[in-house]
This record gives C-alpha cells, sequence and structure tokens, in this order.
C-alpha cells in the first residue's frame, strides 16, 4: 500500500483519477485498489512471484525457470489487462509506463499490470495529448520521448519492447548485440532484414513451437513501428498473439535508428525520467 500525497505529486498525478475509473469494473490483469473508505490510498495485491523483471530479467541464481509455455501465456494475460485499459476502462487509460519491474505475478504466474502513478486519462474525444515526457528509457515510443505527444500506441510500443524481453530473456536496457551494439528493437529489426529472426529467441528456451514464436516476434515488430498511426491496437494484438487474426507486415515501417541510439545511450543513466518535450 501507498499514500497518494503532495510528496510524491507528479508520479502520483492523476493517479486517483485513475483508480476511481476503474474502480467498479477490474480485470484480472490490473493490480489496483482503490481503498474504500479514505480515498487516499493504493492497495496493491500481493505478488508472490514478485515481477516479470525480477522472474526473467534478474540474477540468474534468483530467476524463476519460465519455459515458452508459461512466458507466452503471461505475454497475452499482459496484452488483454493493457487492452482492457485501452478500449473498455471509462475513460481510457493511457499506462505510460509498462515494463518488466511493472508486471507483477501471483502464485500461478498469473500477470497483472501494477504502478499506476504515472498514468494518464485518454477519454475517446482527444487524440492525443501533450505532456511532460516520463517512463523508463528503453521503452519509450519515439514520437512520446522526442515530442511529448502521448496516445495509446505510446504504451503498445513500450508492450512491443516487453515482448521482446520475454523472447529474448534479455533486458531492452542494458544488452547490446552485434558489433555496433544494437539496442534489442533495433537488433531485432536487423534480423528480420536478414530473415534470422529466430536467433532472438532465450538460448535457454529449449523447446518451443517455432510458427508460435515467430508469430510473437512479429507482433513485436508491428507494435515498434516508428509510424504510430500503423501500430496495432491492443485488441489487435491479443487477437493475434492468441492466433485469431492473420498477421501482415507489408508494408511496415522500422523504428527510428537515431531514437534506438540514443536510448542506448541513455538507458545507463535513468532508470524512470522526465523530460520536456522539444
Amino acid at each position: 500500500m501507498g499514500p497518494v500525497s503532495g510528496g510524491a505529486a507528479e508520479r502520483r498525478s492523476g493517479s486517483t483519477d485513475v483508480i476511481s475509473s476503474t474502480a467498479e469494473r477490474r480485470h484480472r490483469h490490473t493490480d489496483v485498489t482503490p481503498w474504500p473508505r479514505a480515498g487516499q490510498l493504493l492497495v496493491y495485491e500481493y505478488a508472490e512471484n514478485n515481477s516479470l523483471a525480477n522472474a526473467l530479467l534478474g540474477p540468474k541464481n534468483k530467476c524463476i525457470p519460465l519455459d515458452w509455455q508459461k512466458r507466452a501465456a503471461i505475454c497475452i494475460g499482459t496484452a488483454s489487462g493493457l487492452a482492457f485499459l485501452h478500449e473498455e476502462a471509462q475513460p481510457r487509460i493511457v499506462h505510460r509506463d509498462i515494463k518488466a519491474s511493472n508486471i507483477l505475478l501471483d502464485k500461478k504466474l498469473l500477470p497483472k499490470i501494477g504502478d499506476f502513478g504515472l498514468a494518464k486519462l485518454f477519454p475517446d474525444t482527444i487524440t492525443h495529448i501533450s505532456t511532460r515526457v516520463a517512463g523508463t528509457m528503453g521503452y519509450l515510443a519515439p514520437e512520446y520521448a522526442l515530442l511529448g505527444q502521448l496516445t495509446k500506441k505510446a504504451d503498445i510500443y513500450s508492450f512491443g519492447v516487453l515482448l521482446l524481453e520475454v523472447i529474448s530473456g534479455e533486458s531492452s536496457s542494458k544488452s547490446t548485440w552485434g558489433p555496433d551494439m544494437h539496442v534489442l528493437v533495433e537488433w531485432t529489426w536487423k534480423l528480420r532484414e536478414e530473415e534470422r529472426l529466430l536467433e532472438i529467441v532465450d538460448p535457454d528456451l529449449e523447446k518451443y513451437p517455432e510458427e508460435q514464436m515467430l508469430r510473437f516476434i512479429k507482433v513485436a515488430l508491428l507494435c515498434t513501428q516508428a509510424t504510430s498511426q500503423q501500430r496495432p491496437s491492443m485488441k489487435q494484438v491479443v487477437n493475434m498473439l492468441s492466433n485469431r487474426t492473420e498477421i501482415d507486415l507489408q508494408n511496415i515501417v522500422p523504428p527510428a535508428e537515431s531514437y534506438s541510439t540514443q536510448t542506448n545511450m541513455n538507458s545507463g543513466q535513468f532508470s524512470t525520467t522526465e523530460v520536456s518535450p522539444r
């Protein structure tokens, strides 16, 4: 539990409104409840298995063995929770900080999206919000990081990065690949150009259905496109991950290379940060 107070005003800005909007209709993959009496506390359910960051990306001696079936279920569950925030909550909600440490895992490894301190209400009547940039380097969509233009598609970009972390077993901000020191998103797009997508897969995953793995990687590519309008909605993401919709990679647009480089340069210096939009 944590108090909503002026001492953390920017982190908690609008968070009580976000909580109120989801109080009546909770989703099993979102993890926040208002304290019913005072209205001044956020109550988070106890996560027996901590976060996805600890389970998958933490020190090897503290990681939880996650086979592909468990990882796929975590991805689909997280996508379902985010789709609820974007398309069913009233008003809609943009989380702004989708990352592995904010995906909590219960005793059955059921994922729950946590930490709504940066979340923004996003009514259907607006196209975007111009705001100070807040979030975690390595997960920020280019248009949001560079211009401060926030839409639901910023969350979708972050989810695409998260998807690649689950597939590769590597952190998007702490690992680099190849002689040119590519970050995770950049490296995956390079592998696509060279038709070597499966090389991104975590070597600890000894068995996995190749067709499903390729589908998940392709969804991550769609989510991390440079043009926000071309990224799928979270409902479409859920359907694609669940193999209910065909995946079309025609006219796909790679992320901006300059942004990937900037993210790589700054990732060691920032965890959660705020900068003014240009």
